[in-house]
């Protein structure tokens, strides 16, 4: 009997999620663009509030970037490809969580398990990175043992 969690239901999912934050990431971006609009238009008062907005939006405009090209790596990856050891699209079971090796997000609940996304710029993955099954991985105090990669 095979228990793995599809890789391919782990990427949908990852996809989907991290769509929902984008997408909420540009409303909050119009919202602001508008209140700028509107404060511009009506600048009476100082300018300080319109300074901090201003700046809280290039943030958020740089924060949107950032998930739009977290988003394309997750295009990239194949989720038909099995990996043998810890690389950019493996699926990592441990003892403790699964990890999808991926892009940070959060987690995703499939078929009643949570995967945590993992980006490769994440600290733990330099602990991992080229690790394989039966391996074990340390990593701020705690140890995960490797239990399956693909």
């Amino acid at each position: 009997m095979n228990s793995r969690l599809s890789k391919s239901s782990i990427l949908h999912a990852c996809t989907i999620k991290q769509q929902m934050t984008i997408s909420d990431f540009e409303k909050e971006v119009a919202r602001l663009k508008s209140e700028v609009t509107t404060r511009d238009e009506s600048a009476s008062q100082g300018n300080r509030g319109a300074s901090e907005q201003n700046e809280l939006l290039v943030r958020m405009e740089h924060e949107l970037l950032f998930l739009r090209n977290e988003l394309m790596t997750l295009g990239n990856i194949d989720p038909d490809l099995t990996c043998e050891e810890i690389e950019i699209g493996a699926v990592v079971v441990t003892d403790q969580r699964i990890f999808f090796v991926s892009t940070s997000i959060e987690s995703v609940d499939i078929n009643e398990k949570s995967v945590f996304g993992l980006s490769v710029h994440a600290p733990i993955y330099a602990e991992m990175k080229g690790k394989k099954k039966g391996e074990l991985i340390e990593y701020n105090g705690l140890r995960y043992k490797i239990l399956d990669v693909y």
